[in-house]
C-alpha cells in the first residue's frame, strides 16, 4: 500500500513538474518573442538636483513594478560629464548636446510586444512631470554576420 501511495506522489510530483516546466517555457518562449524598446530620458537643462531627489522614489517604484510585470531589462543613468568628438579633425569638446533645452540623462531598456504597448510603458517615467521627454526607439534584433 505504502509503495502505491509513494508510487502516486511520485507521478503527480512529475506532472506537476512537467506542468510547471512546460508554463515556464511558455512564459520565456513569451519573453523571447516579445520586442526590445530603448527609452532615452532626457530633461530640460534647468532640471536641477532638488527635482532629481524629488522623483528618485518615483522612478524606484516604477521600476519595481516594471521588473515584476517582466518588461524591465536594464538602466542607467548618465550622471556624469558630457564629451563629443566631431568632424573630420576629430575635434573632441566638453559639452551636453542639447536637443532644444532637452539633454539625455538616462536609458532605459524594457521589453514590449509593439510600439504602441512601449509608448505607454513611457507614459509612466515621472520626469514627464518636470518637462520631461522621453525617446522610443525599437532595438532591432542583432544580425549574424556572413560566414
Amino acid at each position: 500500500m505504502k509503495s502505491g501511495l509513494f508510487a502516486a506522489f511520485i507521478c503527480l510530483a512529475f506532472i506537476g513538474g512537467k506542468t510547471y516546466a512546460q508554463k515556464n517555457s511558455n512564459h520565456h518562449q513569451q519573453k523571447d518573442q516579445m520586442k526590445q524598446y530603448s527609452l532615452l530620458v532626457r530633461v530640460p537643462d534647468t532640471y536641477s538636483t532638488e527635482q532629481a531627489k524629488l522623483v528618485g522614489p518615483l522612478w524606484e517604484k516604477l521600476l519595481e513594478q516594471w521588473k515584476a510585470e517582466g518588461v524591465y531589462i536594464l538602466s542607467f543613468a548618465f550622471p556624469g560629464e558630457s564629451y563629443t568628438v566631431s568632424g573630420k579633425e576629430h575635434l573632441i569638446k566638453k559639452e551636453t548636446v542639447l536637443s532644444g533645452n532637452l539633454k539625455v540623462v538616462s536609458n532605459l531598456v524594457l521589453r514590449a510586444e509593439s510600439i504602441e504597448q512601449a509608448l505607454v510603458l513611457a507614459k509612466s517615467c515621472p520626469v514627464l512631470l518636470y518637462g520631461g521627454k522621453v525617446e522610443v526607439r525599437e532595438i532591432p534584433k542583432p544580425v549574424k554576420p556572413i560566414e
